[in-house]
């Protein structure tokens, strides 16, 4: 059986010589059975490994105790590999110590792992901190979705604002964060009373350089007077890291897939010599395939673009009665993916507290298509609801639904009131350019 055996197993006399080498052992210095009396095994370890191995090899042999080490050979094919050696002691008939008998495992791989593996979660700590240190930075646009909107009268006072860091209802936003912001600010926002405007605006916000994408279209307020809703997101990421994010993020998806690999390889083998049990070992390797695929599924968003799909089940996973119809494939640029989730927030909202979705009977229709001309239709459609009447156009959530939508996506949005309920029809395209 120890000829046959898959494990490098040997015996040696009581001054060190090998006696008896089996089949694997053999065959890792290429060695036939004649050779083995006349072998010295030392000649293959690496001069810097002597003290590492002869050290415990030596006290071993003159205490007559099992020790273990570990070293680096040369195989007879010349690739250098790392052994652990475990060798207990062996008497002969009489009770004499006749030397050791063991077993050297081939620990290169796992050594390799394990170095793999602390530069795999140097890296990702690194990773972690840089972002973490970013994020306390910013205070514009961090909650939920990081997109910042407002209204303002035409004197460009605050009249509403969501995210926007501060208080600053009632005030301009040269009063609200200071001249040098609220003129660049104040100068989209003036332009932006009498038509759309779009800029990407560069400030320094509490001592940091950042970049804010900025969206504006005309409103009339209920009192007919002008004023103006803007939008604003942090795209500082975006500008800095443009082509280095996706080459980044795909690295270190590769670098946490294999370091959870390695981790459950790691786990196995120290279980397997540890005496762990079978149940809390296939209970913790549960827990880290469950983490792996979590951790995966986060890293693998693509910063350019969102799943159209994705994006709107999330929107609607807590409303019944709202059937999602078209390609699982479609995608839109990540700008746009924020209002089109505020929109169909909205639509939800409005559904659930005056629509179809406040009825016992009545459902919505979410669909979509993609055309030749590069856009993406929406359309959501209710039906069994009550029978409404087109509003003003005046309140926020028309214009948002409308005016603001088409400015900020560069599309197209229509929303009406037909026999079975609301309708409302956008187009977006699928460029972000």
């Amino acid at each position: 059986m120890a000829e046959d055996s898959p494990a490098m197993l040997w015996r040696g006399d009581a001054s060190g010589r090998c006696v008896y080498l089996n089949g694997r052992m053999r065959a890792f210095w290429g060695l036939t059975i004649d050779q083995c009396g006349t072998f010295d095994w030392a000649t293959s370890l690496l001069e810097e490994d002597h003290e590492a191995v002869f050290g415990p090899f030596g006290q071993g042999m003159s205490s007559q105790q099992p020790f273990e080490c570990e070293g680096r050979y040369r195989r007879a094919d010349g690739q250098v590999r790392i052994l652990r050696t475990r060798a207990t002691p062996y008497t002969d008939d009489q009770g004499r110590f006749a030397g050791m008998i063991g077993v050297n495992e081939d620990m290169t791989e796992l050594r390799e792992a394990e170095r793999s593996l602390e530069q795999a979660v140097a890296k990702l700590q690194e990773t972690t901190d840089h972002h973490r240190a970013v994020a306390d930075r910013l205070s514009l646009a961090t909650a939920i979705s990081g997109l910042a909107m407002s209204e303002h009268d035409r004197d460009l006072r605050y009249t509403w604002a969501h995210n926007v860091m501060g208080d600053p209802i009632g005030r301009t936003p040269s009063q609200a964060f200071g001249e040098e912001v609220g003129r660049e600010i104040e100068d989209i926002l003036r332009r932006g009373l009498s038509e759309p405007q779009s800029r990407e605006l560069p400030l320094v916000l509490d001592g940091n350089a950042v970049w804010l994408a900025v969206q504006t279209v005309p409103l009339s307020r209920p009192d007919g007077a002008a004023g103006v809703v803007a939008s604003a997101m942090d795209i500082t990421p975006r500008k800095r890291n443009e082509q280095k994010l996706e080459v980044l993020a795909r690295e270190l998806s590769h670098r946490v897939k294999n370091v959870f690999a390695l981790v459950q390889a790691i786990v196995r083998q120290s279980a397997r010599s540890g005496g762990v049990s079978d149940s809390f070992l296939a209970t913790l390797d549960a827990r880290l395939v469950s983490l792996a695929r979590a951790q995966d599924a986060l890293l693998a968003t693509d910063a350019e673009n969102a799943v159209l799909f994705e994006l709107l089940a999330a929107q609607v996973s807590h409303l019944s009665g709202v059937r999602l119809e078209g390609p699982a494939s479609t995608i839109i640029p990540a700008l746009a993916a924020p209002y089109v989730a505020l929109a169909v927030h909205e639509l939800g909202t409005n559904a659930t507290k005056y629509g179809s979705l406040s009825q016992p009977e009545g459902w919505v229709q979410l669909s979509w298509t993609e055309s030749d001309d590069g856009y993406v239709s929406l359309t959501w459609r209710e039906h069994g609801g009550p029978v409404g009447k087109a509003q003003s156009g005046n309140g926020f959530g028309t214009q948002l639904l409308t005016r603001l939508f088409s400015g900020a996506t560069m599309g197209e949005a229509e929303l009406s009131f037909t026999d079975k309920g609301l309708l409302w029809q956008a187009r977006v395209p699928l460029n972000a350019s």
